[in-house]
């Protein structure tokens, strides 16, 4: 069985040219990986090791051109981790407009879907692969306001444990990790009363930290995880 003691194994990051993706792809070129990031607009990043690709994750189209880059340059996917995920409206359900549902609905749950979809595909012929869905706390504390983001990220959850009970027989692991509130552009867009209001429901009432995530994530990857797959790691004490 293929694992990740390759000398530098491939890894997909979505949304690398911020926040926590970017972090992340910093992260794993560091441990040694082939890391490849895409986004809507372009990377700071320079690495050999990594490629950006300019993508729009909401048409289908783009994000199989991600995965047609990848079987040429590569031939091979040992890791996706879908971080990419937008909240564009915190706002109650009777103020919301069906392009901001069906926005968001498409980023955060139609877009991971088929990432894992044409990752599924590349794994499979290794007989190995590690899947990480970034989740939310949202999730947990159902702040009025983010239905819809709350929605998205529920549905992840959901399709990450069907999900993992589908290709466990090839070898992958599917999971999500649920960070608590992370200084990122994301975080800052909300309002930030708000946020420490939640954040004080934590068993850790302080924000979280990027390597929090890269923690998390290093566990999920071991060889030695191949039993861990189906779960939601919440971080904070949510």
């Amino acid at each position: 069985m293929s694992n990740l003691n390759q000398a530098h194994p491939v890894m997909l990051i979505t949304g690398t040219s911020q926040g926590i993706g970017k972090y992340l792809a910093s992260y794993y070129l560091g441990k040694g990986y082939l890391v490849i990031g895409c986004s809507r607009q372009k990377s700071d990043i320079t690495n050999s090791r990594y490629t950006h690709l300019i993508a729009d994750i909401s048409n289908e189209n783009e994000i199989l051109d991600v995965f047609k880059f990848i079987r040429k340059e590569h031939q091979r996917l040992d890791v996706l981790i879908n971080n990419a995920a937008i909240n564009p409206a915190i706002v109650t359900v009777s103020l919301l407009p069906y392009e901001t549902i069906q926005k968001t609905f498409k980023v955060n749950v139609f877009a991971p879907i088929l990432f894992c979809r044409e990752a599924i595909k590349l794994m499979s012929r290794h007989k190995f692969g590690r899947i990480i869905n970034i989740g939310s706390m949202a999730t947990r504390h159902e702040v009025a306001g983010e239905s819809i983001y709350t929605s998205t990220k529920s549905a992840l959850n959901a399709f990450t444990r069907v999900l993992a009970k589908e290709v466990m027989s090839s070898g992958i692991t599917a999971n999500i990790v649920a960070p608590s509130a992370i200084d990122t552009e994301l975080s800052k867009a909300i309002n930030q009363e708000a946020l420490t209001e939640v954040l004080n429901r934590n068993a850790i009432k302080t924000w979280g930290d990027f390597n929090d995530v890269s923690n998390s994530i290093d566990y999920l990857l071991k060889p030695e995880s191949k039993t861990v797959t189906g779960q939601i790691i919440y971080l904070g004490g949510v």
